[in-house]
Formats: structure tokens, sequence, C-alpha cells
């Protein structure tokens, strides 16, 4: 089941099994097992935009992955995003690690991104 993303999602608003209320003395009031529900299925579809943002980082101009056919390409099957190749730094962590764009193969497993 894939949630769709909710336009007013703001996480900054939701604290683990509290919400945010005006009306509450402490500001905060206990979600109800539905609530939890619902703001998980939010935040999965709010982390699914940004999946989708990285798995389309190797398409080509022509908006085909790496080693798709491709019409538009000279030899018929796209090159991917000529800007990233497998092994180019695309990015760091937080501790200085590069992040790497991994093989074609790999480029689903999150590890990979790591080079684990």
């Amino acid at each position: 089941m894939t949630a769709e993303p909710d336009p007013d999602y703001d996480p900054a608003v939701y604290s683990g099994t509290s919400v945010a209320d005006a009306d509450s003395p402490t500001g905060w009031r206990r979600l109800t097992w539905a609530e939890l529900a619902e703001d998980l299925m939010r935040q999965v579809a709010h982390l699914q935009g940004f999946h989708t943002i990285v798995s389309d980082l190797d398409r080509n101009p022509n908006g085909r992955h790496e080693g798709d056919a491709d019409v538009g390409d000279q030899g018929g099957v796209s090159q991917g995003n000529p800007r990233f190749t497998t092994g180019d730094v695309v990015g760091y962590q937080l501790g200085g690690r590069p992040i790497l764009m991994p093989p074609r193969e790999r480029r689903h497993d999150p590890d990979a991104w790591l080079g684990r």
C-alpha cells in the first residue's frame, strides 16, 4: 500500500506519540492509534518522495535510466546521467564519508550508495 503525499504534512508538528495542541495545558496531546497510523503513512509518503528523487539521479536528459532502450541516444541504449556515472561522488555523509553513485545493478541498495 502506498500513501499519497499529504501537502499539509509538517514533520515539525509531530513528536513521536504526541501532536501540538494549542488547547492543551502542555501544548501537546497524545495521539490515538488511528492518528499514529495515519501519521506513519504520511511519513512514509514523505520519504517515498526522497526515494523517487534518488532513484532518478541516473536518468539521462531523455528521462531514461542507464541501460534502458533510448531512441534519443546515439547507440540506442541510454548511457544514463552524464553528470553522475558509477563511482562519482554525489555528496558526503555527516562524518565526511563520500556518497557514491553505485553500479547500475545496485542503485536500489542504500548500502551501495555508501560504498558498502
